[in-house]
Formats: structure tokens, C-alpha cells, sequence
């Protein structure tokens, strides 16, 4: 699965994808942008399609990434999340 993060595209393996997916659905009830991030995830998932990530849900995921508990090395995507929010 391809992540586009404000015109930054990252490729993740599908575990990591599921991973952020599973960590964001866990969550959705905390935001709105938390849900619809869990959801795009899903989407890309289910049909193997780049994600684009509006700049709101960037964030999100920014501070998704935050928590402890990421069984998967997620640095690049931390790397591009900091460059397309900077």
C-alpha cells in the first residue's frame, strides 16, 4: 500500500498498513479525523490503492505515531509525515 502524505508517498508492507489501520480504528472514537483515517486505511487495504492523506489527517496519523506499541519499523513514514507538516 502507497501513502500519499501531502505529496510525499510512502510505501508500507501490508502488515504495516494494518497495523495503522488497527491502531487508528481502536482510537476513532477520540476524533472524527481519527475515524476517517481508519477508514481510508481500510479502503486502501481492501482495493491495493495509493491513500492520500489531507493535511488534517496527516496529523493525525503524526500523533498516531507517537504512541508506543508499533510492532513494525515505521521511521520513514515518521520521516515523511515531519517533512510534508513542517
Amino acid at each position: 500500500m502507497t501513502l500519499d502524505v501531502i505529496g510525499q508517498p510512502v510505501t508500507l508492507s501490508e502488515r504495516e498498513a494494518e497495523e495503522l489501520r488497527h491502531a487508528a480504528a481502536a482510537d476513532a472514537g477520540r476524533s472524527t479525523a481519527r475515524r476517517d483515517l481508519s477508514v481510508l486505511l481500510d479502503r486502501g487495504l481492501r482495493a491495493k490503492t495509493t491513500v492520500v492523506l489531507n493535511r488534517a489527517e496527516a496529523r493525525e496519523l503524526a500523533e498516531l505515531l507517537t504512541a508506543d506499541g508499533f510492532s513494525t519499523n515505521l521511521a520513514l513514514l515518521r520521516e515523511a509525515l515531519l517533512l510534508a507538516l513542517a
